[in-house]
């Protein structure tokens, strides 16, 4: 079943009632690290009301969870106590999947099984985890400096629908982005350091002689 699918499924049947993170779990099976990993990064992809402070953290940290244990080879993945206990509320869950829903539509007409090799067997499946932990450890880095929420999230979604989609070619595609985004905050980190040494020049300024 594809991840839009499952999401049509969750809105009809969650209209008016609370969803709980869990409950993705149980209803996705084999395909729970592509959806969990995919719902857990929506709130860094679109701009909708966070209904708690620190909630697009919490989720990023969630993926970080998420991605090392598909990385040490779990079958399925398990969420922590709190966050599997964790409601969303009617409204926020109905914003959250329908949103979800238009952002994978165009990914998902693109999407096929195609390039199998790359996704088969158990060191596929690590890297794939390793790469979704890495991005999603990025993207709880809390910058204020644009794009530092948006390649990440987007690249962990292009890797969540490969997974799912067993599109080899999509998992490629989040291999590149990966190695993008970690040279893009590389290129941040040299910058703030370079800034942080300027500072330092300026506040103590070296005396004549030194």
């Amino acid at each position: 079943m594809k991840l839009s699918e499952t999401i049509q499924d969750l809105l009809e049947e969650y209209a008016g009632k609370p969803l709980l993170l869990s409950t993705l779990l149980d209803r996705t099976g084999s395909q729970s690290f592509g959806i969990i990993s995919a719902f857990l990064t929506l709130p860094m992809l679109i701009p909708i009301p966070v209904p708690l402070p620190g909630l697009s953290t919490f989720f990023g940290a969630g993926t970080v969870v998420i991605g090392l244990q598909m990385a040490l080879g779990l079958e399925r993945p398990r969420l922590l106590p709190r966050m599997a206990r964790m409601q969303l509320s009617p409204a926020f869950s109905q914003s959250l999947l329908k949103n979800l829903k238009r952002i994978l539509y165009p990914i998902e007409r693109l999407a096929r099984p195609r390039l199998r090799f790359v996704c088969q067997g158990q060191l596929s499946s690590r890297f794939i985890g390793l790469c979704l932990f890495w991005n999603a450890f990025l993207l709880s880095l809390p910058l204020p400096i644009p794009l530092t929420n948006v390649l990440p999230a987007y690249t962990i979604l292009i890797l969540a629908i490969g997974l799912l989609e067993t599109d080899g070619f999509l998992l490629l595609m989040g291999y590149g982005m990966t190695l993008a985004t970690t040279l893009f905050f590389a290129s941040i980190s040299g910058a703030l350091w370079a800034m942080a040494w300027h500072l330092v020049d300026f506040l103590f300024p070296a005396t004549p002689g030194q």
